[in-house]
């Protein structure tokens, strides 16, 4: 096995051009695993009025019948429903995407983590195929533990998604009925039902198309237009009362700021819950602010924003540089974070997962390969 290449996390990069963030199509995946293309069934909308907070809503509740269905899927990760939403995208416009990159925002925001978190708290093993010109990028799927029920874990992840739940509705509230709005704190989670935009972007010279699940709207939606400016991203997490608290929500926030700054989503908010998993507060932030917000609060992480930009410019440069593009094959690699520095090995035909890479399904499907194939054929 021959590594092909090593890029140290903490390299400096000088490019902060940033693309404007562009929707191009949308795509809901159901909690039987389907993916529904341009169709914004599992969009919700933003609806938590400040009487709300005082009611004492409980984060818990329900946890013991959480509809836990994306625990289902067969592969959390698979880029099926993202290649089905370009294919039709490309059928409706008659022309190839224009990307060096096409992944899901969370395996981007990975990358750029890799600068400033370790491996075992950012752990990254993913496969690249390079295939008509472009790298796909998609995360090894992994068995992952369980927190045990009734465990402070368990109800910190269960929190996020009742969070979600009870700050949205399916419809615009104009078409909600009220039994619908009273019986919201008794609604059960679901942890299959999403949302995706695809979204075109990039840095420096690279241009990149991202996946990225949306958790709601937060005013209205604009029918056959652009809705970035729409979204919102929400998170839960506990209340502040210490500096040790202000310090690790501030690395929260940072995460978030990447999230969604990565494909345009221009507010974030967040739910405070006590230590009775009861929520107290609700805050809004905008994108834009976060950068000023830690500069003036947290002097560790004064450029920590610019930094990650800068990076992501350096890391996605270093990718193209690396993995060759021209020519009919098909190659796979694999980029893994060990030892401050990602790793880059181009996989063997000897290997036993490159069938499964270059020939089978693992990264791109039978269908999105044959169509591209046939637009090539029509192009020449």
């Amino acid at each position: 096995m021959v590594v092909t290449s090593n890029l140290f996390v903490k390299q400096k990069g000088t490019s902060t051009a940033l693309k404007q963030p562009k929707e191009l199509t949308f795509y809901s995946r159901t909690d039987d695993d389907k993916f529904l293309v341009e169709d914004d069934v599992h969009l919700q909308y933003y609806y938590l009025p400040d009487g709300d907070l005082e009611r004492r809503l409980d984060l818990s509740g329900g946890i013991k019948k959480i509809k836990d269905t994306a625990s289902n899927f067969k592969d959390q990760g698979t880029l099926s429903g993202l290649l089905q939403s370009i294919q039709s995208y490309e059928q409706r416009k008659n022309k190839k995407v224009k990307a060096d990159i096409i992944t899901f925002r969370g395996i981007m925001r990975k990358l750029i983590s890799a600068a400033f978190d370790t491996p075992n708290f950012n752990p990254i093993d993913l496969r690249i195929v390079s295939f008509d010109g472009q790298l796909f990028i998609k995360e090894v799927p992994k068995e992952e533990g369980k927190p045990a029920p009734g465990s402070p874990a368990q109800l910190a992840w269960y929190s996020g998604y009742k969070f979600e739940t009870l700050a949205t509705l399916p419809q615009p509230l104009p078409l909600v009925s009220r039994t619908t709005l009273d019986k919201r704190p008794k609604k059960l989670v679901n942890t299959g039902e999403e949302y995706i935009t695809v979204v075109k972007t990039g840095v420096s010279n690279v241009k990149i198309v991202l996946g990225a699940e949306v958790d709601c709207i937060f005013d209205f939606k604009e029918e056959g237009k652009d809705n970035l400016k729409h979204y919102a991203e929400l998170k839960c997490t506990t209340d502040v009362t210490t500096a040790a608290d202000a310090r690790k929500f501030e690395r929260k926030v940072f995460r978030t700021w990447l999230q969604c700054f990565l494909v345009g989503i221009p507010r974030i908010i967040y739910g405070f819950r006590d230590n009775n998993n009861l929520l107290k507060t609700v805050e809004e932030y905008t994108t834009t602010e976060v950068p000023i917000l830690l500069k003036s609060n947290n002097p560790t992480m004064n450029s920590s924003c610019l930094d990650a930009v800068k990076w992501y410019g350096t890391l996605t440069e270093w990718l193209l540089k690396m993995v060759p593009r021209d020519g009919d094959s098909i190659r796979a690699y694999r980029l893994v974070y060990e030892n401050n520095h990602l790793r880059l090995t181009e996989i063997e035909d000897t290997e036993p997962e490159y069938k499964g890479l270059v020939e089978g399904e693992e990264v791109l499907t039978d269908e999105f390969k044959e169509w591209r194939k046939s637009m090539n054929q029509g192009n020449l």
